[in-house]
């Protein structure tokens, strides 16, 4: 738009942090939460989580960053953040601010957390359409996906679409990638489920406050490391032929499972 450049990717966060700051907000006053509080809560957040995600992205892929380009270390329109980075880093953080500001910890964590694989999915959506990062491996399935060679114009050393420059590397003649698993998109529709899975728990069966956080912990863990079989973006490996990822997601299930029966033992989380 004239001189402004919109980024797909950041575009799309942008749209799932105000979607999920709305239903937030008209959440926690249904509740009877102070709403003003939990909003300033997600913005704080949506901060430390933005920070944590960038901060895991440089200790899992160093060689992607050079202290001769500053820029790059900040350059978040060009992607570069992992989620369990984020996660680790929001909740340190909301349970601080919440303790600060003695806001019931597990009830805003139940009114809140529906809504993170909301924004999660969005943000999903952003991988896809802005230029293919979190691939996954090449396929014969129906559902593969080609990634357009980015520039077109074949002269050109290819700069974007990763799963392009994966296979064909920087001087490739082909306009598109083989196809491969949308991993963005199993994401996606898996974290939507996980959504209306955590509404309907809380609504029809929640035995005790914190029961939707260590819900979300254990479905996410248990998505993420499925849809890691299918990633084909390389991501570290270092665990028995386990990718980091899928060891964070083992991680989180866990705890998920440790805080079920932590809480079940502690009367004063109990529900009517």
């Amino acid at each position: 738009i004239g001189p402004l450049k919109l980024h797909t990717y950041g575009l799309f966060l942008a749209m799932a942090f105000l979607l999920s700051l709305y239903l937030i907000q008209w959440d926690s006053k249904r509740s009877g939460l102070d709403a003003q509080k939990v909003v300033d809560l997600t913005f704080w957040t949506l901060l430390a989580g933005i920070i944590g995600s960038r901060v895991l992205h440089i200790l899992m892929f160093p060689e992607e960053y050079s202290w001769s380009d500053p820029i790059g270390w900040i350059a978040l329109w060009n992607g570069g953040l992992v989620y369990q980075g984020g996660l680790i880093g929001g909740i340190t953080f909301c349970y601080i601010f919440m303790r600060k500001k003695k806001m019931d910890v597990w009830r805003t964590a139940d009114v809140v957390l529906p809504y993170l694989p909301l924004a999660h999915a969005v943000g999903r959506l952003g991988c896809f359409f802005g230029y293919g990062c979190c691939y996954g491996k090449a396929t014969d399935s129906p559902l593969g996906v080609c990634f357009p060679r980015i520039p077109a114009d074949i002269s050109q050393p290819a700069t974007g679409s990763p799963a392009y420059v994966d296979y064909f590397g920087h001087l490739g003649r082909q306009l598109w990638s083989p196809p491969v698993h949308p991993t963005q998109l199993y994401e996606f529709f898996g974290l939507l489920g996980v959504f209306f899975l955590l509404l309907y728990l809380r609504k029809h069966w929640h035995p005790y406050k914190g029961f939707v956080f260590a819900s979300y912990l254990v479905c996410y863990g248990v998505l993420r490391f499925f849809i890691e079989i299918f990633r084909g973006d390389h991501n570290p490996t270092r665990f028995a032929g386990l990718s980091d990822q899928q060891v964070f997601s083992i991680l989180f299930a866990l705890a998920g499972v440790g805080l079920f029966l932590i809480m079940r033992r502690r009367p004063s989380l109990r529900t009517a």
